[in-house]
């Protein structure tokens, strides 16, 4: 049998290689062509699952006879068009879907929907989900002010409890400098704690659908890692040299930074009574109240492990 590719997967079916060369450059042509049957759908089915949670084909490693069928057939022959035609631009296939009212809707699910569409396969309502690992690593660092937005560079070492010469296991800074997720030092002898607890996959396979889970270690992981308070420490330094302050006002504040939305009145209140609350307990005076560091360490904590923090509704 000639070198070639399964004619199946060949537009125009000439799937034999040249004689010469190692035949790859032939077939990531045929990969990435655009009269290809898969590659741009299989693409635009892994963004839209991205962003929604759930593909158009909900088996985004499965076109095949075991997976399901896609909830919008014509619709996604539609984007992989568009997102042939644009040059194969991520970034203007994903501004093409955030603009649209389907992922503008909001997540208020209503009875008939629930008696028509009881999974939400046809997207009466933007379906809540968590945030991803990664996600929530890096909004912890940005809400605190601690995100470093630079571009490109060296990756950093996760922290770890113990290095390891032999298997190279260095451990980094308990921030990672405030570096993008994207940006952490991934190894198969040990993956980073805090990502992988949050689901990351193994970086054994690829990993076309994430687990998700909801466990317990995960609500510690938001209380007790040694990460997540000192970003509510550095928030909390953030707030403290802010002039002409109120409680009210910095609450304000923290919601628009943690929910990018203003508290409703009875949220502001129950926030405004812990901070009372939490004065009391640490014995500090009305006084110096704006300026406690660990009073507004333990609000900015609390922000951090709310549900509204890491889903997306």
């Amino acid at each position: 049998v000639s070198r070639g590719a399964p004619r199946a997967l060949t537009p125009g079916g000439n799937s034999e290689f040249n004689e010469t060369g190692s035949g790859r450059l032939q077939l990531a042509e045929i990969v990435a062509s655009p009269d290809h049957p898969l590659t741009a759908r299989v693409y635009v089915n892994r963004t839209w699952h991205w962003l929604f949670g759930t593909g158009i084909v909900a088996t985004p490693s499965d076109f095949g006879q075991l997976g399901q069928q896609p909830s919008h057939p014509h619709l996604l022959d539609w984007l992989t068009h568009r997102f042939i035609q644009e040059g194969w631009s991520t970034k203007q296939l994903i501004r093409m879907i955030v603009r649209s009212q389907t992922w503008q809707q909001s997540g208020q699910v209503s009875e008939e929907g629930l008696t028509v569409d009881p999974e939400n396969r046809l997207l009466h309502h933007y379906p809540l989900r968590r945030l991803e690992a990664e996600s929530i690593r890096d909004a912890i660092l940005a809400v605190s002010g601690r995100l470093d937005t630079a571009l490109y560079g060296p990756t950093t070492n996760p922290p770890r409890a113990n290095e390891d010469g032999q298997k190279r296991l260095f451990s980094g800074p308990l921030d990672g400098n405030g570096r993008r997720s994207i940006y952490t030092r991934i190894t198969i002898m040990e993956p980073p704690r805090f990502l992988s607890l949050f689901n990351q996959p193994k970086p054994k396979i690829p990993t076309g659908r994430r687990d998700s889970t909801n466990t317990p270690s995960q609500s510690l992981a938001l209380l007790n890692d040694p990460f997540v308070i000192s970003q509510a420490s550095f928030w909390a330094g953030q707030l403290i040299p802010r002039e002409n302050d109120s409680i009210d006002k910095r609450i304000e504040m923290m919601f628009q930074r943690a929910y990018a939305r203003a508290p409703e009145e009875k949220e502001r209140g129950r926030w405004h009574q812990a901070v009372e609350e939490l004065a009391m307990l640490h014995g500090v005076e009305q006084g110096d109240l704006l300026g406690s560091r660990q009073v507004w360490q333990e609000i900015a904590h609390a922000f951090f492990n709310t549900k509204e923090f890491i889903y997306l509704r």
